[in-house]
């Protein structure tokens, strides 16, 4: 089996996805992680540098690898499912998922995150907004292809199995 998570910036992605793939003894693969590996650098650092097309590409690549391996729960950068067909990849090789969250509840993290999202530093609570506002604009589309939508609000391991119809491995 093959889970791909997507969702916005810190909608619960990777805390999620790590907690599921321990509970259904499966492999936990972050696919900015691995880009970060690969470049030695961070994501911020790489779009500094190189810019989105160049990151978009690797990430294009990356996926293009992990999809070959199998028991796998893989969180997704927020734009991988909008850009390079990684979202018919996604689809072709495994089951997607998409964790849904409200606008204020994304606003609320993303005020909090801005450490880890330099794209978000220093906006106030109206640039939050109109930001998460725009990403929907351009991404929602993408998501909602997923064959599962979650509300990720109060999500739970337990939820999202529940979701998904899948036996749980004994403990």
């Amino acid at each position: 089996m093959r889970l791909f998570i997507i969702g916005y910036k810190s909608s619960g992605k990777t805390t999620i996805g790590k907690k599921l793939a321990q509970r259904l003894n499966m492999e936990f693969i972050d696919l900015d992680d691995v880009i970060e590996l690969r470049e030695s650098k961070t994501v911020p650092e790489i779009y500094t540098e190189k810019g989105d097309a160049e990151f978009r590409k690797m990430e294009w690549e990356a996926l293009n690898e992990i999809v070959k391996k199998d028991n796998i729960v893989v969180s997704t950068g927020g734009g991988a499912p909008c850009h390079c067909n990684n979202m018919n990849l996604m689809e072709k090789y495994g089951e997607v998922l998409y964790i849904h969250l409200d606008n204020d509840t994304l606003v609320s993290r993303l005020k909090h995150a801005t450490k880890d999202r330099p794209i978000v530093l220093n906006k106030s609570d109206e640039e939050l907004r109109e930001y998460v506002a725009d990403l929907r604009n351009r991404c929602e589309h993408h998501y909602t292809r997923a064959k599962y939508i979650v509300e990720g609000k109060d999500i739970t391991v337990e939820r999202i199995i529940n979701a998904l119809n899948i036996s749980k491995p004994e403990i």
